[in-house]
């Protein structure tokens, strides 16, 4: 409401006049200030879902409510899907046994281990992520191995 006064009263002033200049000082200042306290109500609202402060709603706008539980929702999804399994259940715990079909240099594999460099035709065993990777590109083929021990 103030801005959109302030725009009245520009548009039928001269603005090379000293009120004139003086009012689009006010309106950029405004307009600034504006601006920085809507970042610091944004950066609240955000730092109170991330830290599960609770926050009175009634005191938000609309649209900072909103943004309040969108952030929420979206913190408790991704946490959701970064449940930690119980060691041992872990895929990158489980090896595979594969046959390489292509030259490959040294990987890192999803346990943080270097693994190769390996050569056409090298078997060897890699956490079961890596080995399915380097299936897809075809570059290797898994091994059935009867009781092949897991790492751990």
């Amino acid at each position: 409401m103030y801005l959109k006064g302030l725009d009245e009263e520009l548009s039928t002033t001269d603005k090379h006049t000293i009120h004139g200049r003086l009012l689009l000082r006010e309106k950029k200042m405004t307009e600034r200030l504006l601006h920085e306290l809507r970042e610091t109500r944004i950066q609240k609202i955000v730092s109170a879902a991330e830290n599960h402060i609770p926050i009175q709603i009634t005191s938000l706008t609309e649209s900072e409510s909103g943004l309040f539980e969108k952030i929420e929702q979206s913190i408790a999804s991704m946490n959701q899907q970064l449940v930690t399994f119980p060691k041992g259940t872990d895929e990158s715990d489980e090896l595979r046994v594969i046959r390489i079909l292509e030259d490959i240099p040294e990987i890192v594999g999803v346990d943080l281990k270097i693994y190769g460099p390996f050569k056409k035709e090298d078997v060897t065993s890699l956490p079961a992520p890596n080995a399915r990777a380097l299936e897809k590109q075809g570059a290797a083929k898994t091994i059935e191995v009867k009781d092949f021990p897991k790492s751990g």
